[in-house]
């Protein structure tokens, strides 16, 4: 830090000047300190700030992938019931299920090309 002297009567104006000018310094650098600090400071709020944003938004996604990955099995498994539930239902009232019926057509389909090859034959 620059030293404030005290000299003469003779220099006396010029040391007032230069006294005068070093304090005008001095405030004039402790302003720009003062104004680099706080832009390091807001620099280092705005990464936090960014850095926690992206954090929540990992963690967000995190909760709704854990969702909609027990929604989808729960959606299989009421799918699961229904169907069970369904079939019981169509057998008690004896109705074929899509399945005996794919199953049927699938018979069907093989006599047929079998009839047809014995009567080629």
């Amino acid at each position: 830090m620059a030293e404030i002297e005290i000299i003469n009567e003779n220099e006396a104006p010029r040391a007032v000047f230069e006294n005068t000018r070093k304090l005008f310094l001095t405030g004039v650098g402790a302003v720009m300190m003062t104004r680099d600090e706080v832009s390091n400071l807001a620099q280092k709020f705005v990464e936090q700030g960014e850095t926690t944003e992206k954090k929540g938004r990992q963690r967000l996604e995190k909760i709704v992938d854990t969702r909609k990955k027990k929604v989808k099995k729960a959606r299989k498994q009421i799918e699961t019931r229904w169907n069970k539930r369904s079939e019981a239902v169509l057998h008690w009232i004896n109705i074929p299920t899509r399945s005996e019926i794919r199953s049927l057509n699938s018979k069907i389909t093989r006599l047929t090309k079998k009839v047809d090859e014995l009567a080629k034959s």
